[in-house]
């Protein structure tokens, strides 16, 4: 199924459904955050590491609550390949190719921030490619979280300045032995 933008449909009918993928998306995005913090260290940016590190306390904080909201019920083990979202990964979790080892904070919270909005943008369409209410509500309850997310990571960009062009340039780059 597929909507008129050209991005998958989501058809999530269960409450256990929608919250076994809710979870795997923060769990995922968690630990893609931390592998950037982790590759911010090896190149010395630590500003964006600990930005980075933050992020991923974040998600696995939201992680944590909505493993709270399903006890007591029986999520369904769902393979990696059958998550209903179009791509291979989460749809909030960041490409590790948008990253460089030189970004700056504003680079590092605007790709935070892409990630929300995709977050809000697959929870609005669980909630319009449902028939079930209570899919519908909590879709559009998580959908208006991760609105929220994507006004703070506004508000945490205003604070950096926009690189300017070269930014990334390194006179020094790293190498790989052959």
């Amino acid at each position: 199924m597929s909507s008129s933008d050209g991005e998958k449909s989501v058809a999530i009918e269960t409450i256990e459904e929608f919250l076994a993928h809710a979870i795997a998306l923060e769990s995922e995005v968690a630990e893609r955050y931390e592998e950037i913090a982790d590759s911010m260290e090896v190149h010395n940016n630590q500003e964006v590491a600990q930005l980075f590190r933050k992020l991923a306390r974040a998600s696995a904080k939201h992680a944590g609550e909505m493993r709270q909201r399903a006890q007591g019920k029986t999520l369904p083990k769902i393979a990696p390949w059958e998550f209903q979202w179009g791509d291979a990964h989460a749809p909030e979790t960041p490409s590790m190719e948008k990253t460089h080892y030189l970004m700056t904070p504003y680079q590092a919270l605007d790709l935070a921030r892409n990630a929300e909005i995709q977050a809000q943008n697959y929870y609005t369409s669980v909630a319009d490619n449902t028939a079930n209410e209570d899919v519908r509500k909590l879709g559009l309850e998580f959908a208006y979280e991760e609105a929220e997310h994507v006004d703070l990571v506004n508000k945490l960009i205003a604070r950096y300045p926009k690189p300017e062009k070269g930014w990334d340039f390194d006179p020094d780059p790293p190498s790989i032995p052959e």
